[in-house]
């Protein structure tokens, strides 16, 4: 009857390393996703980072242009004004404001300049971020598809290997299979080792005669000392 019992739960450790391993796919699928959509999300932010940058870069543009027009204007009228002057003095007097409108407005300009680098270099770095998110998306919605696809064939695979192991549970002795879930729920992911010329073959300890001899007997299940799995013999 061990023999039947341990050749059982070879099978339901095998079919639940089956279904661990698909379940651990899953979580692989679900972070990778998840890092893509982050990624998606992260550049939408981005994007409405260097959308308010372009609109603030604009708005200096636009009070440089009032600015430098401002400054076209006054040194205009103090052109026309130094034309009206009686004497030296008044003559003097409007040509220090001439020369300050003229350097005022200097500034201004070189200040729109500026504005409209600053303009142009926020202008392409939106439009680059765009031209970039637009491909991600294209490369990320098919890599997302792909995963949801595996994601589902994951979860029908695995929805089948959980009711079959439940049924080939079934058929094996409650105490046999108690003791295998227990073991299983420990230490170890295989609940079953092999003895191997008189060691564990989880962890390698060394087997007592005594206890070896128990297990070729095939009477009952021994679990190792060391690391708890069940111990059965080979053909």
């Amino acid at each position: 009857m061990e023999g039947n019992t341990v050749e059982s739960l070879l099978q339901l450790q095998e079919m639940d390393n089956v279904i661990a391993s698909r379940q651990a796919r899953l979580r692989a699928l679900q972070v990778e996703a998840d890092q893509l959509v982050s990624e998606l999300k992260q550049l939408e932010k981005e994007k409405l980072s260097r959308s308010a940058r372009l609109e603030e870069v604009e708005t200096d543009l636009r009070h440089a242009e009032r600015t430098v027009q401002a400054g076209r204007a006054t040194l205009k009228r103090l052109q026309g004004r130094a034309q009206e002057v009686h004497n030296m003095r008044e003559h003097a007097a409007a040509r220090a404001e001439v020369d300050a409108a003229r350097q005022n407005l200097e500034a201004a300009e070189d200040d729109l300049l500026d504005a409209m680098q600053d303009q142009e270099t926020a202008r392409s770095a939106l439009t680059d971020l765009e031209g970039d998110i637009a491909s991600r998306e294209q490369e990320y919605g098919d890599r997302l598809a792909e995963l949801d696809a595996e994601r589902k064939r994951l979860e029908e695979e695995i929805a089948i290997g959980l009711d079959k192991r439940s049924n080939r549970a079934l058929r094996i002795d409650e105490s046999a299979r108690t003791l295998y879930d227990m073991v299983r729920r420990g230490r170890t992911d295989s609940p079953l080792a092999p003895l191997l010329d008189g060691v564990c073959g989880h962890c390698y300890t060394a087997i007592p005669l005594q206890t070896q001899q128990v297990i070729r007997a095939g009477r009952v299940l021994v679990v190792c000392e060391t690391c708890g799995v069940i111990l059965h013999v080979t053909e």
